[in-house]
């Protein structure tokens, strides 16, 4: 099956995001590691953006760094307008909460709770009246096709499915942003291609900003944009549309 990149011809190209200078060095003297290099970027609002590179490029070091889970050794990183940069880690916490969702490799689902329950808790975490928050949760899960799984517990449900749940819970909050970590690199051919086509689709529904690291270039190829790094660089832009 062939998927095309999401189209963003129509879209204005709004900066939700703007890094400047931004680089991220571990240790020092000779066990030093520049893992990021004073790396400069803007991302829109609606677009998909791929950050392709192989192991040790510093793609999740970025997503990282751009998602405010750590903090860079120097520059700055504004998302929709506000410095994550200068935000204490209570103040972080609290905007990834309302304005960002995270999609996984390995899904990260909690165990112990339903399908249903899992995709419910973000809203409750951010205080969302219960009845309200099981409304929102079926209603993602209904536009995952996997409505009928909500009783499941993750052990019970596939890769595919997993994941399905996964990007469910990441919707919940109706976040600006969605960071996705290899987000088919668990899955098989089949599953990996619908959960590309699963971001294409609610990407150009509801122009939710997706960021998207890989390592696999078809996956790349669904973005608008490709960064791709090299050696803690962005070695190059490729626009696919």
């Amino acid at each position: 099956m062939s998927i095309e990149s999401s189209d963003v011809s129509s879209k204005t190209k709004e900066v939700l995001i703007k890094v400047e200078n931004l680089s991220k060095i571990y240790g020092t003297g000779n066990s030093k590691v520049v893992a990021l290099d004073s790396v400069n970027l803007e991302i829109y609002k609606g677009e998909i953006v791929a950050i392709l590179g192989p192991s040790g490029s510093g793609k999740t070091t970025l997503l990282n760094l751009l998602a405010g889970l750590d903090l860079p050794t120097t520059g700055t990183v504004v998302v929709d307008g506000r410095e994550i940069t200068k935000m204490t880690e209570e103040e972080k916490a609290k905007f990834r909460a309302k304005e960002m969702g995270f999609i996984f490799q390995f899904f990260n689902l909690i165990p112990v709770l339903t399908a249903v329950e899992n995709v419910e808790l973000p809203l409750l975490l951010n205080k969302v009246p219960i009845s309200q928050a099981r409304a929102r949760a079926l209603e993602l899960l209904e536009k995952m096709n996997i409505l009928h799984r909500k009783d499941a517990y993750p052990p019970q449900l596939s890769g595919g499915e997993q994941q399905r749940v996964a990007i469910a819970r990441a919707l919940s909050t109706n976040p600006k942003i969605i960071w996705a970590d290899e987000p088919t690199g668990a899955l098989d051919i089949k599953n990996g291609e619908q959960i590309k086509r699963l971001i294409i689709d609610l990407n150009q529904e509801f122009e939710t900003t997706f960021v998207i690291v890989t390592h696999d270039q078809s996956v790349a190829q669904i973005a608008n944009r490709i960064m791709r790094m090299e050696s803690g660089k962005i070695a190059e832009i490729i626009i696919n549309n």
